[in-house]
């Protein structure tokens, strides 16, 4: 039993809408997680002077050495700004979901 439209127009329709329904959920769930407070923080190396700024990406609750100061935003600007120069923390596995397509 399919309750979909049988026609194109209705259908595209219904697709705007739920696009449009999907991209409020995601907006809510990044202000919640902006809410819940900072979750990530970056262990910055130390490097040679003129070499490239190398770090270690960390969750809220990793035993590591800092604290969380860095919000969802903010996570993902590092890990966009600095690249495959931020890994993973090889304790909590700390990962930034992506952006999600909009």
């Amino acid at each position: 039993m399919n309750d979909l439209p049988s026609d194109v127009p209705r259908l595209r329709a219904l697709a705007r809408w739920l696009e449009s329904q999907l991209d409020a959920v995601r907006r809510a769930i990044d202000e919640a997680e902006e809410r819940a407070g900072p979750r990530w923080w970056v262990q910055w190396m130390r490097s040679a002077p003129g070499e490239p700024r190398r770090g270690v990406l960390h969750r809220a609750g990793c035993w590591c050495p800092g604290a969380p100061d860095l919000h969802l935003a903010d996570a993902r600007r590092v890990v966009a700004e600095h690249g495959g120069r931020i890994e993973r923390c090889m304790v909590c596995h700390a990962e930034v979901p992506p952006a999600e397509d909009r």
